[in-house]
């Protein structure tokens, strides 16, 4: 079971810091084209809440999304401190854009149902009860 969550978290992880080392590096991100960084901003944000979607299900939306925007919050912030980078309105509002985007295609994934709980079998009652007996009769004997 362990096995399958480890699997399963794996992509949020990848994503996180992915976005986390992109985004405090000391140097920008080479772009393909002018504005290229908006892209990255929207696909890094919405992969991050899309993959904690499925790492964390159980897991309300509106508080993934609340730690996304701190998230990106933070990012933008602490983009303050380096010399080489600067903390951009027009980037945190693309971060929210993604933000959104991964909610919406979260909200698009069927709703998964909840592994079945381990029933008793109707066996294991019976010998746990059968040793309760035995057990009691054993004290009762050696009084």
């Amino acid at each position: 079971m362990k096995y399958r969550q480890a699997i399963r978290n794996t992509p949020f992880w990848l994503a996180l810091l992915t976005l986390l080392i992109m985004g405090l590096k000391s140097s920008p991100t080479g772009q393909l084209y002018s504005g290229a960084d908006k892209l990255y901003h929207w696909l890094g944000f919405a992969t991050l809440i899309f993959t904690a979607h499925l790492a964390f299900p159980r897991i309300k939306l509106t508080t993934l999304c609340i730690g996304a925007v701190f998230c990106a919050a933070s990012v933008e912030l602490l983009q303050l401190l380096s010399v080489d980078r600067e903390a951009s309105l027009d980037d945190m509002i693309v971060n929210l854009v993604g933000i959104l985007t991964g909610l919406g295609a979260a909200k698009l994934l069927p709703k998964q149902a909840e592994p079945p709980q381990r029933r008793r079998t109707e066996g294991a009652t019976r010998k746990r009860r059968r040793r309760r007996v035995e057990a009691e009769r054993s004290v009762e004997e050696m009084s």
